[in-house]
């Protein structure tokens, strides 16, 4: 009988633009480094871990990006078919294959030939062929950083509600703080109602102030506030505030600043509803001018009011040089 079998692999690409690729020992097929989930494990764990495993290289997720989800025939299982989250990750240097890793080869998408798995040859190079850059990738899934109270204004909330459906219509996974109350819980309920994917993260402090969303995709609890911001980043390939309050805020500079400071590889992007972001959009103008902020990286943010146009420069979005080269 036929089944499907779940995978999350890795495209990593060397400075000519050559991909990784293993054969497993047994079997004949090129592919992508990566493997089968554990029970319960998101598919960025996955990658990271298989990685590790097949080829002694730890990966740092805040640098991991989705490229997509593919559905395709199974390289080593005939009758089967498999779908694969692929994600990409900057160039490290592998010495030598480990584990049931029998060989492993840099080959150009272009030039592909020989036994190469389906995957690869119906779906990743294809798409590869451009040499599209690591940046440059349609976000698979967008965290949002946004109130816990619902604001005075009733337009703060239409706007969450707006970017919550926008995010379920272009098949958009959302990573927030995991909350059912305010402004988050309006993006995460707007998700789930247009049949979207909702990811949860909470410190077990407010589980334990039954502040949790209970009927997210999948709802993580993390032991503080500061794992709770580091594994949102990390499940996420862009970060986006919509209005909220101190938290919010947090949220977005500890995002900001470690964009900045090349932390991580994601997008930035404020929701400027009702010109909410303005006066600290002139505080940061005025750090500009006092020398304390480069206009790179205030040039690197995204700010648009319209959530269509707000995932389109997602999408265009390249990352300035890190401060610190």
């Amino acid at each position: 009988m036929s089944r499907t079998i779940r995978v999350g692999a890795v495209v990593m690409r060397d400075e000519s633009g050559r991909v990784l690729n293993v054969r497993k020992r047994g079997t004949s097929m090129l592919m992508l480094p990566g493997g089968k989930p554990e029970v319960g494990e998101d598919p960025r764990d996955t990658a990271v871990r298989e990685f590790a495993e097949e080829l002694g290289v730890e990966l740092d997720p805040l640098l991991l990006r989705g490229i997509g989800r593919f559905t395709t025939a199974a390289a080593n299982e005939p009758g089967h078919s498999l779908v694969a989250d692929v994600f990409e990750h900057p160039f490290r240097a592998v010495d030598a294959p480990r584990a049931e890793i029998e060989h492993l080869e840099w080959v150009d998408p272009s030039a592909a030939r020989g036994s190469m798995a389906p995957l690869n040859s119906e779906h990743v190079f294809p798409g590869l062929i451009d040499r599209t850059p690591l940046a440059r990738l349609a976000p698979q899934r967008i965290a949002v950083y946004t109130g816990s109270a619902m604001g005075a204004d009733p337009r703060f909330a239409r706007a969450a509600e707006e970017f919550g459906a926008v995010l379920a219509a272009r098949g958009i996974d959302l990573v927030y703080g995991g909350g059912k109350v305010g402004l988050m819980g309006v993006v995460a309920d707007a998700v789930l109602a247009d049949g979207g994917e909702a990811f949860g993260v909470i410190p077990q402090r407010l589980v334990d102030g039954e502040i949790g969303h209970a009927g997210l995709t999948r709802l993580e609890v993390v032991p503080d506030m500061h794992a709770r911001k580091r594994r949102m980043i990390a499940l996420a390939d862009a970060l986006v505030a919509l209005p909220g309050g101190p938290g919010t805020l947090e949220e977005f500079f500890e995002a900001f600043t470690w964009m900045n400071l090349g932390l991580h590889n994601r997008p930035v992007a404020l929701v400027d509803v009702d010109r909410y972001w303005q006066p600290m959009l002139t505080a940061l103008g005025d750090m500009v001018e006092r020398g304390f902020l480069a206009q790179r990286y205030l040039d690197s943010l995204i700010v648009e009011s319209d959530p269509e146009a707000l995932l389109r420069r997602l999408s265009e979005w390249t990352p300035p040089p890190a401060k610190w080269g």
